[in-house]
């Protein structure tokens, strides 16, 4: 069985508009696949699909994909990269069902 090396970058995801129009809040996290954006807030790691913004000066700027986010784990305490290329090989690991239970 061949496996698929996971390949992870550092980027920034800009979330928002909130309550008001011009209020956005700008999350560091982990790129996967180019479309995977995984970050750790208040100890709960989170998943989400992102677009990359189509400007020459930020490369490394995503910005939310509409997705809702998913919270995959909570209590993380260790870094993030480290979080998420295993979370990344477990989840590759598992059939859809598996992942429900």
């Amino acid at each position: 069985m061949e496996t698929k090396s996971t390949i992870l970058e550092w980027v920034a995801m800009v979330y928002g508009p909130f309550d008001h129009l011009q209020m956005y809040e700008i999350y560091e996290g982990v790129l996967y696949d180019g479309r995977y954006f995984f970050h750790i807030e208040d100890g709960c790691l989170w998943m989400r699909h992102v677009r990359r913004l189509e400007h020459p000066e930020h490369t490394h700027l995503f910005v939310d994909g509409d997705s809702g986010g998913l919270q995959l784990a909570e209590g993380i305490q260790r870094d993030l990269m480290e979080v998420v290329s295993e979370t990344i090989d477990q989840l590759r690991s598992m059939d859809g069902m598996t992942f429900f239970a």
